[in-house]
């Protein structure tokens, strides 16, 4: 069993990692709930589930602002089939956009069209303040992924069934379509983020063709927070470490922090 969970870990791809947390968020949630229900507490459960929902209220946000990020992992649990669609779509939308683009922009498509969404949701809501909803799921954050795939290869044909094969920007069209419905059944906030992840990633996906590397903010951001700048005393201490034990004996920091003297000589 230990061997088979390191397995299905080991060398995980961003869309598996994805796929794992969305998964297991749902179905943590429902055991959870189940657990409350038995123990005759099930609004308590709803009372702290909704604290990893985005809530429309500007005021309630202010006392979870991790809501905009835990808000793209999490579903609702009475029902399965929204977590289901949105697994499903991740997944066939993520294998297209891995086969144009390195693993790693796949965080980004999903993460980028879920923040997205959140800002159209809260736009909507703070416009109707007091707006008393929340907004939970992966849907924005997938829209991300599929739009993104769409503008980077819009000719590329999948097979529906009772359709045949259409070109993803066709498919693309019938997804807005659908979205727009839901603004006549009253859920215009849904309708919103829907479609403000999906411009997000039209909107990536248009940059990546440009040659954009988001993945190198990350880095720079992550040197310049942890290394700063590279002194002659850190220098030579790590010119001792090799001296002594090899230069195979260097962390992956120090080895950067050697690159980085050596391109100021």
């Amino acid at each position: 069993m230990a061997a088979s969970v390191r397995r299905l870990f080991a060398g995980a791809s961003p869309l598996r990692w994805l796929l794992i947390i969305n998964g297991a968020l749902y179905v943590i949630a429902v055991l959870v709930a189940v657990v409350f229900r038995l123990g005759g507490n099930l609004p308590l459960f709803d009372y702290y589930y909704k604290k990893l929902a985005l809530p429309g209220l500007p005021e309630a946000l202010l006392r979870q602002p991790w809501a905009l990020l835990t808000h793209m992992f999490v579903h609702d649990w009475r029902g399965i089939w929204h977590v289901l669609m949105n697994m499903l779509w991740l997944y066939w939308m993520g294998q297209l956009f891995l086969t144009t683009q390195p693993p790693v922009r796949l965080w980004w498509a999903y993460g980028l069209g879920g923040l997205a969404g959140a800002v159209g949701y809260l736009a909507y809501a703070w416009s109707r303040y007091p707006y008393p909803g929340f907004a939970m799921g992966a849907s924005a954050a997938v829209n991300g992924v599929f739009f993104a795939t769409v503008t980077l290869m819009p000719h590329f044909q999948v097979f529906l069934f009772f359709l045949g094969p259409i070109a993803l920007r066709w498919l693309a069209l019938i997804w807005i379509f659908l979205d727009l419905l839901l603004t006549l059944n009253g859920n215009e906030a849904s309708a919103i983020a829907h479609l403000s992840g999906a411009g997000m990633g039209m909107l990536l996906g248009y940059a990546l063709k440009q040659g954009w590397q988001p993945e190198a903010i990350g880095q720079r951001l992550w040197h310049f927070s942890w290394e700063g700048e590279v002194t002659p005393e850190e220098v030579d201490r790590i010119l001792d470490k090799i001296s002594q034990k090899g230069i195979q004996s260097l962390t992956r920091r120090e080895r950067r922090i050697l690159k980085k003297a050596a391109e100021k000589l």
